[in-house]
C-alpha cells in the first residue's frame, strides 16, 4: 500500500503530515490496530520489536487527543521498567512536542519538584510504572487529574500477567475507574503463550496480531576447546570449556559492531565480562545486572545505546527499551530455558522494518538437547502457556486498605464488587473477603462497621499502604568472600544464610564446595574444601525454570537418537544445531547407553555413597513436586531429615533410603497433595514464601531481616491465617506442578513410565552430582587452584615501606616488586618499617616522632608494632615483607612463621595461608 493512500490518511491533518514524515508507509499492525483503536475498542496488540507497535497505539490516541476536547490527565502509559519509562518518553515526547501535547514520567525516583510540578500543572500524557500508579491513586489533588483518565496502555504486558504486579495493576485499573469511569485499554506485548487469557485479562479485548511478525533465527553452536585455551586455564581462573565459549564471543564481538550477551545469572555475567576483560583490555564491553547500582545500570545502558561500548553482557534485568541502537547480533549464553525468554532476547536485535532477529546459541555438553529444543519450539513458534494468579490474598489485603483510603464510607459490598471486576478474583467468594477483611481489622489496619458494614481506614492504614507498593520481595544478599583471595565469589539470599550457613557448613557456588568459616555483617567468609561430594549446590536465587513439555521434548530427544530414529539431517533441519552439535548429542547418548539412558519413558534410578541420583525428564517445577513428595515419605520411613536438590532433570537425595524405597513410594502414590502440604511448613521454600507474603499482609515491618525473626514462632501463631493459606496458594502455583506431577505418577503405575535401577554413576549421574547447577566448572584439582589464587593475591599486595631510622623515606610498592634486601635511598638503613597500604595515617605518627612530638599511648602502641615490622625487614628482608602482607598478621605472627625457617618460597607461603586461615576463624573472638 503506497504511503498516499495508507492508513494515516484518516487521522487528522496535522498528525497525518508527522506520520508520513516519520515513516515511509505504515506496518501491518499499524494498518490493522489504528482503525480499530480509533473505534474505541479494547485492543491486545502483537507484534515483533521494531514493527511500530508502538506508535499503532499511540497514534489513535494521539489523534484523539488532538481532536476531541480532553482535560489533563487523560492518558495514563504504563510500563514494567523504570527505564522503559525514560525510553518510552524520549519516543513520545517527538510526537506529543509536534502536537502541542504535555507528557510527563512519573516513577519512584521522580524528584519531589517534578511531583509538586505534575500535581499543580499535569500533562496530558503521564508515563509511569505499576507501581507508581498504586502511589498516586489516593492523593487528592492526583485524584481530581485521574478522574479525567480516557485511555490507559501497558506496555510489554507479558512482563506483568503473570506475577503479582499484573494481579496489582488489575485491581488498581479497577480502582482508577471508581474515579475516572470506563476509559479504553490498550495492551502491548512482542511474545505471549496464551493470548485469549491475557485478551481477558485486560477485559475482554480484541487481540490484534501482525501477519510480517519478523523471523527469529538463532544458531546453536557447541564450542570446543584446543590446546591453546587449557595453557589460558591458569590465566583466566575458568575451565576450558567455558574458555572455549569464551574465545567463541571475542570472535562474534570483533566480527559485529554491536553485539547484546544474555546470561541467565548475574554470577555468569560478571565472570564473562572480567574474563574478556582479562583477555583482552582493548575490547570496549560492560557488564549489567539487577545488583548493580541504578547509576551503573543507566551508563551502561548510555554507552551501548550511542555505540561507545561493543558489547554489553546482561541479564533478564536488562532495562533498555525498545530504541537501543542497532544490535547486530544476540548472543544466548547457555540455554535460556525459556522459548519466550529466548525470542524477548534475540528479538532485541536488528530493529529495522523488513529485517529478521539473528542471534547465536552457546551452548554447554549439558544444555545442548534442551537448547535444541527450545530452538525447535521457536521455529513452530510454540511457546510457554501463560499462567495469571487468582484470588491472591495479600495483594486483595493491601487493595482492600487502599480503597478504604479512595474511599472513606466504603461498604464491603462495594468492595466486593469492584475486586470481582478483576479478571484475577472473578471467581473470589464473598467468604474470602471477609477472612481477609476480619484479618486485616485484628492487625489493626482498618475495621468494619457491624451495622452499616462500612470499611474504616486507620492511621495505621496509610503507612501501612506506602510501605507495600511494591509486590517485589524485598531480599536482603549477603556477599561470599573467599577467606584465601579475600575477593567475592557471588551472593546468597539471607534465607539460605540463616538456613544453612553455620560455622562448618558447606555448600556450592560456581561449582566449587565452600566452607562457612563465618558470617559478620552483610558477608560470609568462606574457604575452599575439595570434597565436593559432601555438599549439595546452594540456592543462590531463583532460575528461570524449565517446563515439563520441554524437558520430556529432551527426553524424546534422547530416546530418538539412542533407538536411530531420527537423522541428522531431521535434527538440522527441525533444530537448527550445526553436524558438530549432533555428533556430540550422539555420542552422549552412545556414552550412556553402556549404562541406561533416561528419556520421556524411562526412569533411572542411581546411587553413589549415601546419593541416590532420580533421573526424570519431567521439568524444574513437576521434579520439584516430585522431590518434595518422595523425601516427605522417606523422612517419615527412616525418622532422618534428607538433603534434596533438583533440576530439570534430575533429583538428587542425599539419604540413607534405598533406591528400591523410591520405586516403591512412586508405584504406589496416595494422598499426594496432602503429603506435601504437611512437608512444606518446615521447609526453607515456604518460609521463605511466608516472610514476603507477610510483608505485604503488614504482619512483619518491610525492613526486617530474616535472621532477626523467630519464623517458626510466627508460622505458628498465624497458622489458620490469610498468610499461612496464600503462602501454599502462592508455592503451589509458582514453585510446583501438581497437576503434571499426577500425569507422571500414573503412567509409572499403568507402566507406560518404567524405572530402572542401577549401582554406581553413569557419566549422566556424575554430571549430575558434580555440576548440576555449574555454569563454570572448577578444575578437578582445587587444592593447587586454590593455592596459586592465594599466591597471586598476596603477591600483588600494596605495602607501605617506611624507613625506622631517617622517618624520612617511604614508599608504596606490591610485595612482588619488593628488594630481597631492602633498604633507604637516603640514609641506606635496611631498618624498614612495613604498614599495611589502608593504614596509610599510620606515616603520620612515625613523621610526629622523629619530629619529636608527644604520642598518645595509643599512637605509642603503634610506632612499637611499626619498628617491630622494621627489626624483622632487617633480619629476614623481603620474606618478612611477604609475611607482613598476610591477611590479619602481624609482628607476632610473623616471628613466629619466620622462626619456623622455611626451606622455600611455598613453604613459607604454605604457613602464612594457614595462619591466614586460622585469623580469619578466630579473631573475631579476641578482644
Amino acid at each position: 500500500m503506497e504511503t498516499n493512500e495508507s492508513i494515516f490518511d484518516i487521522l487528522n491533518p496535522r498528525l497525518m503530515e508527522l506520520a508520513k514524515k516519520r515513516f515511509v508507509k505504515p506496518t501491518d499492525i499499524q494498518e490493522k490496530a489504528i482503525p480499530e483503536i480509533l473505534k474505541g475498542k479494547n485492543v491486545l496488540v502483537f507484534a515483533a520489536t521494531g514493527l511500530g507497535k508502538t506508535e499503532a497505539c499511540m497514534l489513535p490516541i494521539f489523534n484523539k487527543l488532538i481532536s476531541d476536547k480532553h482535560e489533563k490527565i487523560s492518558t495514563i502509559y504504563i510500563t514494567p521498567l523504570k527505564s522503559l519509562n525514560r525510553d518510552m518518553f524520549d519516543r513520545l515526547f517527538w510526537w506529543s512536542d509536534r502536537l502541542g501535547l504535555e507528557i510527563s514520567i512519573r516513577h519512584g525516583d521522580t524528584v519531589q519538584k517534578e511531583r509538586t510540578e505534575q500535581r499543580e500543572m499535569p500533562p496530558d500524557i503521564l508515563i509511569t510504572t505499576p507501581e507508581t500508579l498504586q502511589a498516586i491513586l489516593p492523593g487528592k489533588k492526583m485524584k481530581k487529574h485521574l478522574s479525567n483518565v480516557k485511555y490507559v496502555i501497558i506496555d510489554e504486558v507479558h512482563e506483568l500477567v503473570s506475577n503479582k504486579r499484573g494481579i496489582q495493576l488489575s485491581l488498581g485499573l479497577e480502582r482508577l475507574k471508581q474515579i475516572s469511569g470506563k476509559f479504553q485499554v490498550i495492551a502491548l506485548s512482542a511474545t505471549i503463550g496464551s493470548e485469549s487469557k491475557v485478551a481477558n485479562y485486560i477485559g475482554n479485548a480484541m487481540i490484534i496480531k501482525s501477519d510480517a511478525n519478523r523471523d527469529i533465527e538463532v544458531n546453536i553452536r557447541l564450542p570446543t576447546p584446543v590446546k591453546e585455551h587449557e595453557k589460558l586455564e591458569e590465566r583466566l581462573f575458568i575451565d576450558k570449556y567455558c574458555i572455549a565459549r569464551l574465545m567463541e564471543i571475542v570472535n562474534l564481538i570483533k566480527k559485529y559492531n554491536s553485539v547484546l550477551v544474555f546470561t541467565n545469572t548475574r554470577q555468569t555475567a560478571e565472570v564473562l565480562s572480567s574474563r574478556l576483560r582479562e583477555f583482552d583490555k582493548e575490547i570496549r564491553q560492560d557488564v549489567h545486572h539487577g545488583s548493580l547500582s541504578k547509576e551503573a545500570r543507566v551508563e551502561s545502558e548510555r554507552k551501548f545505546k550511542n555505540q561507545e561500548l561493543r558489547a554489553l553482557i546482561a541479564t533478564s534485568s536488562l532495562e533498555l527499551g525498545l530504541d537501543i541502537g542497532a544490535i547486530d547480533l544476540v548472543i544466548q549464553y547457555l540455554s535460556p530455558r525459556q522459548v519466550t525468554k529466548l525470542i524477548q532476547r534475540v528479538g532485541r536485535s536488528r530493529h529495522s522494518v523488513g529485517e529478521n532477529s539473528y542471534g547465536i546459541l552457546l551452548s554447554d555438553e549439558e544444555g545442548l538437547f534442551e537448547s535444541a529444543i527450545i530452538n525447535g519450539y521457536l521455529k513452530q513458534k510454540k511457546l510457554e502457556e501463560t499462567k495469571i494468579h487468582e484470588n491472591a490474598l495479600d495483594v486483595l489485603a493491601h487493595q482492600i486498605i487502599g480503597l478504604t483510603i479512595d474511599k472513606y464510607d466504603i461498604t464491603v459490598n462495594e468492595i466486593f464488587q469492584i475486586v470481582k471486576n478483576s479478571y484475577s478474583y472473578r471467581n473470589l467468594k464473598i467468604e474470602k473477603l471477609n477472612e481477609v477483611l476480619n484479618f486485616l481489622s485484628k492487625l489493626g489496619l482498618m475495621f468494619v462497621e457491624p451495622v452499616t458494614t462500612k470499611v474504616k481506614r486507620r492511621k495505621s492504614s496509610w503507612q501501612y499502604y506506602y510501605e507495600n507498593l511494591s509486590t517485589i520481595p524485598d531480599t536482603h544478599q549477603y556477599r561470599i568472600i573467599n577467606a584465601v583471595t579475600n575477593e567475592p565469589i557471588g551472593l546468597l539470599d539471607e534465607l539460605f544464610v540463616a538456613e544453612h550457613c553455620e560455622t562448618g557448613n558447606t555448600f556450592i557456588c560456581k561449582g566449587r564446595a565452600w566452607k562457612t568459616v563465618q558470617i559478620e555483617k552483610n558477608m560470609v567468609i568462606v574457604e575452599p574444601v575439595a570434597d565436593i561430594e559432601s555438599a549439595i549446590p546452594s540456592w543462590e536465587g531463583e532460575l528461570i525454570p524449565v517446563p515439563f513439555e520441554i524437558s520430556t521434548a529432551v527426553g524424546e530427544l534422547r530416546r530418538l537418537i539412542k533407538n536411530k530414529e531420527i537423522t541428522k539431517d531431521e535434527i538440522i533441519k527441525k533444530f537448527n544445531v550445526d553436524e558438530q552439535s549432533i555428533n556430540k548429542m550422539e555420542n552422549i547418548i552412545n556414552k550412556q547407553k553402556r549404562y541406561f539412558v533416561p528419556d520421556d519413558k524411562n526412569i533411572l534410578i542411581e546411587t553413589y555413597q549415601d546419593f541416590i541420583i532420580f533421573h526424570s525428564c519431567f521439568g524444574s517445577l513437576v521434579n520439584e513436586t516430585i522431590g518434595r513428595y518422595v523425601g516427605t515419605l522417606l523422612n517419615l520411613k527412616y525418622g532422618v531429615s534428607l538433603q534434596m536438590k533438583t533440576n530439570p532433570y534430575s533429583i538428587i537425595f542425599k539419604t540413607i533410603g534405598k533406591p528400591d524405597d523410591i520405586k516403591e513410594i512412586l508405584e504406589n502414590t496416595k494422598n499426594v497433595e496432602t503429603t506435601i502440604i504437611e512437608s512444606l511448613e518446615n521447609s526453607s521454600l515456604f518460609k521463605w514464601r511466608f516472610i514476603q507474603v507477610a510483608k505485604r499482609f503488614g504482619v512483619i515491618t518491610k525492613n526486617a531481616y530474616f535472621d532477626k525473626i523467630n519464623i517458626n514462632k510466627i508460622i505458628s501463631l498465624y497458622k489458620d491465617s490469610p498468610v499461612y493459606e496464600e503462602t501454599k496458594r502462592e508455592i503451589f502455583f509458582e514453585k510446583l506442578d501438581i497437576k503434571n506431577a499426577m500425569k507422571v505418577f500414573n503412567d509409572i503405575k499403568n507402566e507406560t513410565i518404567k524405572i530402572k535401577i542401577n549401582k554406581g554413576l553413569s557419566p549422566m549421574g556424575k554430571q549430575n552430582l558434580l555440576y548440576q547447577f555449574s555454569e563454570f566448572l572448577a578444575p578437578k584439582e582445587p587444592t593447587t587452584e586454590i593455592f596459586k589464587a592465594f599466591k597471586r593475591r598476596l603477591l600483588n599486595t600494596s605495602v607501605i615501606l617506611i624507613c625506622m631510622n631517617c622517618g624520612k623515606f617511604y614508599l608504596t610498592r606490591k610485595v612482588e616488586r619488593v628488594e630481597n634486601e631492602p633498604e633507604c635511598v637516603l640514609c641506606s638503613s635496611r631498618l624498614i618499617g612495613v604498614i599495611n597500604k589502608n593504614a596509610y595515617p599510620l606515616l603520620k605518627i612515625v613523621k610526629d616522632k622523629f619530629k619529636g612530638k608527644k604520642l598518645s599511648k595509643a599512637e605509642e602502641k603503634e610506632y612499637t608494632t611499626i619498628r617491630r615490622t622494621a627489626d624483622l625487614t632487617i633480619t629476614y628482608g623481603k620474606k618478612a615483607v611477604i609475611c607482613l602482607a598476610g591477611h590479619g598478621i602481624g609482628p607476632e605472627t610473623a616471628t613466629r612463621i619466620l622462626a619456623r625457617l622455611p626451606k622455600d618460597e611455598k613453604q613459607l607461603l604454605k604457613y602464612i595461608f594457614e595462619a591466614e586461615k586460622l585469623f580469619t576463624r578466630t579473631h573475631k573472638y579476641w578482644k
